[in-house]
């Protein structure tokens, strides 16, 4: 499906985003793949090219403008230029009730989830090229309250402001940026370590009514969104969520 393009995915060292890096070079995109830990994008790159894929391993914080700049450009000169960008990575916070939430949590969270969604939105918009998509990934937590993760709720609700008020510059340059919302993911933020290895499409399991998700689950959902078959969406928020948001009480 993505012969002959370019992708740029964080937080791809492990997670949804390691999947969805591993599901875009086998789909035929050359990936960048991009951790704040080296030696994670460095093993999920090693996977890649283990499996005859191509991609590069690249280490940024994405708090940083300049880091995102600079990640965004190495992956421009590697491939040539980039056509897609999965901006994936994100931290959660230590749950807690409001009044207990710290400056310290607070502003890391923000820096990680808001700005640097923020930062990778601008370079995304700049940097890819017409057709091209932007994903990123929000939270169910981006719908409503999270009484223990009041810094995590509220970024992942600012993570949505700013996807649907790009919407319009993206379209100007003939590119779409949309966001994916999961549930609750078997991932390394929450404890979890699932296997690495992708599964056959058609072979892959359906999670449990509001129950955990596998990665590659959220991931197959991002490939679609940065995809030709959903050129029609900009701009909007798609939960996967295993109906955890769909009815109140269960």
């Amino acid at each position: 499906m993505f012969k002959g393009k370019a992708a740029l995915v964080t937080g791809a060292g492990s997670g949804i985003g390691a999947m969805a890096a591993q599901r875009l070079a086998a789909e035929g995109a050359s990936v960048a793949v991009v951790d704040i830990n080296r030696d994670g994008a460095e093993a999920i790159t090693a996977r890649i090219k283990a499996a005859g894929g191509t991609a590069i391993a690249l280490s940024a914080n994405i708090a940083s403008a300049e880091e995102n700049e600079r990640a965004f450009a190495a992956a421009e000169e590697a491939f040539g230029g980039l056509d897609m960008a999965f901006l994936n990575a994100g931290v959660l916070q230590s749950y807690v009730p409001f009044d207990q939430v710290t400056e310290e949590v607070f502003d890391r969270v923000m820096s990680v989830n808001l700005k640097g969604a923020f930062f990778g939105m601008q370079q995304a918009q700049k940097r890819l090229r017409p057709g091209g998509a932007a994903v990123l990934t929000a939270s169910a937590a981006s719908f409503l309250g999270f009484a223990d993760a009041a810094a995590y709720a509220a970024s992942k609700h600012g993570v949505l402001g700013l996807v649907k008020s790009a919407a319009r510059e993206f379209a100007r340059r003939d590119l779409r940026v949309n966001a994916i919302c999961p549930g609750a993911v078997n991932t390394p933020l929450v404890g979890a370590a699932p296997s690495l290895d992708l599964q056959p499409v058609e072979t892959l399991q359906p999670p449990e009514y509001r129950g955990r998700l596998d990665p590659q689950l959220i991931a197959e959902v991002a490939l679609f969104l940065l995809g030709p078959a959903s050129s029609g969406i900009n701009g909007q928020a798609q939960l996967v969520d295993a109906a955890l948001l769909s009815a109140f009480p269960d």
